[in-house]
């Protein structure tokens, strides 16, 4: 507000919650979830918020509590999504019953609490191979559960990320199209899945004919501040080919040129690509 940045969005990111799949409960290191929703609200701003509703974390009160509604192999092993955190990632099983009744607590309550946009991570795990309680396939499995969400969370705005794309479609308003930009143009070790400017870009230009056809593209969050390797090159790419669109840096830490490009960019985000 004091910037008079066009903003109409505040989204918690990773970092609130007390585990992967812990949705409901606050880290003890952050304080009330639910008190900064409504902080934000008050202030005229649509409160965001991070989830990944398909992993459940090996160290989350829900896997412990819960082993029945993980992905399992043929051995009824829990799949592996990954290693993320410092721990073994697991998948919600999004046909068993106990999960389905697990994410509309979650989803429902994250509404009542006033969210009004939702990004949803690392969503390629609901279409994993595995043994489900319903015989379908990972891509019926991972369509059905984010059609759940869809309908729980109702006209609230929907940012897929990490996602199969076109199982996708029709159900999310906004999709992230490239790997995640970084402080770095080039991606270590010449990995182009891992974050980097220059990784993010070129995904990012494979997938533009998608904008405003399938989704509003996101290209990832804009990077401005001072120091950064490449940070004009970045922006432009942002103006020629982002649709949703979002600033990540400390708006303190900003200088004249960072707070010019993020105060233009921000005003042409929409995730609305087709319109209401």
């Amino acid at each position: 507000q004091e910037r008079e940045l066009g903003v109409d969005v505040i989204q918690i990111d990773d970092g609130y919650q007390a585990g992967y799949g812990d949705w409901l409960i606050d880290s003890d290191r952050f304080g009330s979830t639910r008190d900064l929703i409504a902080r934000i609200t008050e202030l005229g701003f649509v409160a965001g918020i991070w989830t990944a509703p398909l992993l459940v974390g090996a160290a989350s009160q829900l896997a412990a509590e819960h082993p029945d509604w993980l992905l399992v192999d043929s051995g009824r092993h829990p799949v592996s999504a990954g290693f993320n955190w410092g721990q073994t990632l697991y998948v919600l099983d999004a046909t068993h019953p106990g999960a389905i009744e697990y994410l509309r607590k979650v989803y429902s309550t994250l509404s009542d609490w006033g969210v009004g946009f939702h990004k949803l991570d690392f969503l390629y795990a609901g279409a994993l191979p595995g043994c489900r309680y319903a015989e379908i396939t990972g891509i019926q499995a991972y369509r059905r559960g984010l059609e759940l969400i869809r309908d729980l969370i109702g006209k609230a705005q929907l940012l897929g990320c990490g996602a199969p794309l076109l199982p996708s479609v029709g159900l999310v308003d906004a999709m992230r199209v490239s790997c995640d930009t970084g402080a770095n143009w080039e991606p270590g070790g010449g990995d182009f899945g891992a974050p980097s400017m220059r990784g993010a870009i070129e995904s990012g230009r494979a997938r533009a004919f998608m904008q405003g056809r399938f989704w509003s593209n996101d290209t990832d969050c804009l990077l401005a501040r001072p120091g950064l390797q490449s940070r004009d090159r970045w922006a432009a790419h942002i103006r020629r080919f982002g649709g949703a669109r979002g600033s990540s840096d400390r708006l303190a830490d900003l200088d004249d040129w960072g707070e010019n490009v993020t105060r233009e960019l921000l005003a042409g985000a929409t995730t609305r690509p087709f319109g209401d």
